[in-house]
């Protein structure tokens, strides 16, 4: 198509979509390194790449990859391109969002809208929004297998949409190898959908697909290089593992959720549902269908995880987490919430356009949206509600004059981008990387040996030692980060909740300097404020210092 001003063509597109990309990993939502689950995995990788690093590490030792290609195509990169895993990790997070973005771009063409209206589609789901209770977000800041998995499913959906059905099995196949859990709601949709159609193209597309991706998962586990440990798919969580889950795994439990959390999604749905009856003579088949069963999907698994782990205590679905199916309901409260707006700002519908929009932008710009109402009082509260109304006001007007003006949709698209994180105030997470931890990395990485034990005594759950160990190729004794494999692998969780009560918690004050070296700790590193008086630290800076245990 084209206009008068601005040709959306393929090039053109292309840059955009790059651009939207973009500001989506280096601006807002952004993205983060060694601040959550890759905490994690790098010392997977470093220790199934060299066997010698960190072969004291608890999480290092007990990898959880056996069932995803996520190590083996990040070791095989990083020893192709010589590059550091943080730049090959990065890498395949930024293809993956671009894929994910350009498939929603893909599926809002399919919901009736012109390319602007599609690209502002695109843009307003690529603000992201964080998923409460289920602890997840529609773009992960992390790159993590979950995170590329999601986005490779918006891809295949959009090319379903468009009837690219190759296109779509390769996408949902690489979602699966990546992520194999997250890819679940997809496939039990794709069933439901086989079962309601004839054999055709698209059904063959995805029946090859599903046993690609069943055949390629079996051939990856079998062939998994280091130690695996089995992951129980069948039986009950005892009581010592379920105290240990809901301590460190809460986001599992549906009992545990808040009120406002458990209701967000209820609510959200009703907006799917409304948006989506409003969209009805739009939609072609496939994307009628699964932009409905997606979100219905989400919901049913909150009833369903309460009975079969809340109440039956079936130990797969700590390692499934059925619930984080949610996400879809917030992810498709954007999207067909900005296709909504298309419409009825086409037809001069302003008040409708701005409601719609309304709840699209309130999910990255509160996460919790009942709160913009709810916190009046609250200064920032009354900003965003402002700044909320403001954006709903310029970007109606900017949708209805994009046919004519097509950079008009370029500014109702990039707009939030520097609204919401500017005047919103909103900052998805904290910076960890003090330069106290790096030099304490450093120094830990040239000065001691590679087998040598750390311990964070006094910190708690504080997230500062995960960076220390991926930086520093030092184990750690135990630390709160190591604590979320409970979900997955029992027996390191049992571990894991033995050493943490062993050292109390890492909480202050210190036991005795005996009884850590008698866990097998080489080195305590404490906050300069808690070393024990007639202790020299072998080294210290202005966060931290550290004694060598004899």
């Amino acid at each position: 198509m084209r206009f008068k001003v601005y040709r959306w063509g393929p090039p053109n597109f292309a840059a955009l979509l790059l651009l939207l990309t973009l500001a989506n990993s280096l601006w807002f939502p952004g993205q983060t390194w060694l601040q959550s689950d890759t905490q994690i995995y790098v010392p997977i990788f470093d220790h199934l790449a060299s066997p010698d690093l960190l072969r004291n590490d608890l999480a290092a030792t007990r990898p959880h990859v056996t069932f995803t290609i996520y190590d083996e195509v990040t070791l095989a990169l990083a020893e192709w391109m010589d590059l550091p895993y943080a730049g090959v990790l990065q890498l395949q997070q930024f293809v993956t969002r671009l894929c994910g973005i350009g498939g929603v771009y893909l599926l809002a063409g399919a919901m009736g809208l012109p390319p602007a209206g599609a690209f502002i589609a695109a843009a307003v789901f690529a603000l992201g929004a964080v998923v409460n209770g289920p602890s997840v977000l529609t773009f992960e800041y992390e790159p993590v297998p979950r995170g590329f998995a999601v986005m490779l499913l918006f891809a295949a959906l959009g090319t379903m949409a468009r009837n690219w059905w190759a296109a779509a099995g390769v996408f949902a196949v690489l979602a699966t190898l990546y992520h194999p859990t997250t890819t679940a709601p997809f496939w039990g949709c794709v069933a439901i959908w086989l079962l309601r159609r004839t054999v055709s193209v698209e059904s063959r597309a995805l029946l090859i697909a599903v046993g690609s991706a069943a055949a390629l998962l079996a051939v990856i586990a079998k062939l998994q290089i280091g130690p695996v440990e089995p992951q129980p798919f069948f039986g009950r969580i005892d009581a010592e593992l379920e105290a240990l889950q809901r301590l460190r795994g809460a986001y599992n439990w549906i009992g545990l959720w808040p009120r406002e959390w458990l209701w967000q999604y209820p609510l959200l749905f009703v907006f799917v549902l409304a948006a989506w009856r409003r969209l009805r003579g739009e939609l072609n088949p496939v994307t009628k269908f699964f932009t409905l069963a997606l979100p219905v999907y989400g919901l049913a698994m909150i009833p369903v995880t309460w009975f079969l782990l809340d109440q039956q205590k079936w130990i797969f679905m700590p390692q499934f987490q059925p619930a984080r199916a949610v996400l879809f309901i917030t992810a498709f409260a954007m999207i067909l919430g900005a296709a909504a707006a298309w419409h009825a700002a086409q037809g001069r519908r302003w008040l409708e356009a701005g409601a719609w929009l309304a709840v699209a932008f309130a999910l990255p710009l509160n996460g919790l949206v009942l709160r913009l109402f709810t916190d009046l009082p609250d200064p920032l509260a009354v900003r965003r509600l402002g700044l909320l109304l403001v954006m709903c006001a310029v970007c109606v007007p900017l949708m209805s004059w994009s046919r004519g003006l097509p950079y008009a949709a370029l500014a109702a698209a990039f707009l939030p981008f520097v609204l919401i994180p500017a005047v919103g105030q909103v900052k998805n997470y904290p910076d960890l990387h003090t330069p106290e931890i790096r030099e304490l990395a450093s120094w830990a990485r040239n000065w001691t040996e590679p087998d040598d034990v750390f311990l964070f005594a006094d910190v708690h759950r504080d997230l500062a030692p995960g960076i220390f160990r991926a930086d520093a190729r030092r184990a750690l004794y135990v630390d709160w980060k190591t604590g979320g494999q409970v979900n997955i692998l029992p027996e390191l969780g049992r571990e894991w909740g033995r050493r943490w009560r062993a050292v109390r918690e890492a909480k202050p004050p210190l036991l005795p300097l005996a009884d850590y070296r008698a866990l097998g700790i080489d080195y305590l590193v404490v906050r300069p404020a808690n070393l024990p008086s007639g202790i020299k630290p072998v080294y210290d800076n202005l966060g931290y210092a550290v004694i060598r245990l004899p």
